[in-house]
């Protein structure tokens, strides 16, 4: 196993060494192990939900074609817009570096 070292402010410390019955250790190593986890769930994707949602907007998409016939429209364009009047016109290159 590997031995990492944490630093505490002293207050903490003596609160710990107040519980004897602790191990800490472990507690660290389930804490550490946890946010794995949740990282890991939250990094990955439902494709299944992913795929739903492409047909959905795929359909609703086919329908304002059938009722309205050619539609001439960019959304890449609308995000653009939105994304520079949100956060500046720079925001995107900024966070490429």
């Amino acid at each position: 196993m590997t031995v990492i070292t944490v630093r505490l402010p002293e207050w903490l410390r003596k609160e710990m060494r107040k519980l004897k019955g602790v191990n800490w250790s472990a507690l660290v190593r389930d804490a550490i192990e946890s946010r794995i986890s949740l990282e890991a769930a939250r990094s990955e994707r439902d494709w299944d939900r992913v795929r739903e949602a492409v047909k959905l907007t795929d359909a609703i998409f086919e329908q304002m074609h059938q009722k309205h016939g050619h539609i001439d429209y960019n959304s890449a364009e609308t995000i653009r817009y939105w994304r520079e009047k949100r956060y500046g016109p720079t925001y995107w290159t900024r966070r490429s570096r």
